[in-house]
């Protein structure tokens, strides 16, 4: 790839640099723009989702009666109540972890929705096997997610993850 010093030769100087220094601002500019665009009413509809999500979540695992039982579809189609029992517990995969993730954190909590996102689903395919109470894994993904971020904020930020090679992730490589 092109960087500055290629184009100019590898001298530069002074206007050369003065021109770098332009650039660099600027991309930071941008980046600070991006980031307070976003960090407004959407994150608080993703984070507004995620709530939702775990609390329509917790009652399709523990009782999908109380939200399907007027239809005809829940009450006639054989096991329906067992199908919309798993995805409750599901959710946590599909739609809650994702929706927290959504929201672009930084730092500790990107971290803790990591682990989160990688625990989940091994939750949900393992817990199965020791017990079928769906209520019991719901609460099973839940304190992944809840320990999850319990070991990313006691562990900290000590670790580099090493993707970004020191600076920030979107700044370029020159």
């Amino acid at each position: 790839p092109p960087t500055p010093q290629k184009a100019d030769g590898g001298g530069g100087g002074e206007e050369a640099e003065a021109i770098r220094a332009k650039i660099s601002k600027k991309e930071r500019d941008l980046a600070t723009e991006r980031r307070s665009v976003f960090r407004g009413w959407l994150k608080n509809v993703f984070l507004g989702q995620a709530v939702l999500s775990m609390a329509l979540s917790f009652v399709m695992a523990t009782n999908p009666q109380v939200l399907f039982g007027s239809f005809d579809w829940f009450n006639n189609v054989s096991n329906m109540d067992t199908s919309i029992k798993v995805l409750g517990f599901w959710w946590w995969w599909l739609f809650i972890v994702p929706s927290l993730r959504s929201r672009r954190p930084t730092g500790m909590e990107k971290k803790a929705l990591d682990i989160a996102f990688l625990g989940t689903p091994l939750i949900s395919l393992l817990s199965p096997v020791v017990t079928k109470d769906t209520g019991l894994i719901w609460v099973a993904n839940f304190m992944v997610v809840a320990g999850a971020y319990g070991f990313a904020f006691a562990v900290g930020e000590e670790e580099d993850d090493g993707e970004d090679g020191g600076g920030g992730k979107s700044d370029p490589a020159w």
